[in-house]
């Protein structure tokens, strides 16, 4: 069975945090594997339309490619010392489709406080829409539409504040450093100080935008 040699300190627990929030989107979240040497990619798919990119230095190099269980990978986690792989869980098309290795321009790169900012102006926006119009009347389309007005608005390069919203709810933007956006065909992708969220020019959520208007790391 493959181990996975996940450091104490930054990284055990940056990668545990990560698993944790998708978790706290997804219940039943799962996340791909990939390694081909000392760092290891742990995507995830939020359902916001996008993917989630984590990298973990890993102690050891490793070869691995596996779609998991968030929950059994946290759980080895929390056991301490090597992680073994779990076993894969089948079924998953986001996990599929993962976005292109290379050919990534760099278009844009502003202070990650100013995203962080941002998102939480969208946050604001989607209460002030929203908080005044009686129960009776937020219907599912109304909540879609103001969402979806809120979230798919540029925040950097082109990219949509959904993906900043994304990065913050998974725990990848911080206050600090830069965040950058850069684009190779129809994909766009923002880089932050945890990793990094990526999506596909007219994909559209996987789920309601409006379940996370208001809710920010």
């Amino acid at each position: 069975m493959t181990a996975l040699a996940v450091p104490e300190g930054d990284e055990r627990l940056g990668l545990r945090r990560y698993l944790q929030r998708l978790l706290e989107l997804d219940r039943a979240a799962a996340v791909r594997l990939q390694a081909n040497g000392g760092v290891l990619g742990v995507w995830g798919g939020p359902p916001l339309g996008v993917w989630t990119l984590r990298p973990v230095a890993l102690a050891g190099p490793v070869r691995v490619d596996a779609t998991v269980s968030a929950q059994r990978l946290l759980d080895g986690l929390d056991a301490g010392g090597d992680v073994s792989v779990p076993p894969s869980v089948p079924g998953l098309v986001w996990a599929g489709l993962l976005p292109p290795r290379s050919g990534w321009e760099l278009v844009a790169e502003v202070p990650a406080g100013v995203v962080v900012d941002a998102v939480r102006v969208g946050v604001e926006a989607f209460r002030r829409r929203v908080d005044p119009v009686a129960p009776p009347l937020r219907s599912p389309e109304f909540l879609e539409s103001v969402a979806a007005d809120v979230w798919e608005r540029p925040v950097v390069g082109g990219a949509p504040l959904r993906a900043a919203h994304a990065a913050d709810l998974v725990g990848l933007l911080g206050p600090d450093g830069e965040v950058a956006a850069y684009r190779s065909g129809p994909w766009w992708r923002i880089r932050c100080a945890g990793g990094s969220v990526l999506g596909r020019a007219g994909d559209r959520p996987r789920a309601g935008l409006d379940l996370f208007a208001l809710t920010s790391g």
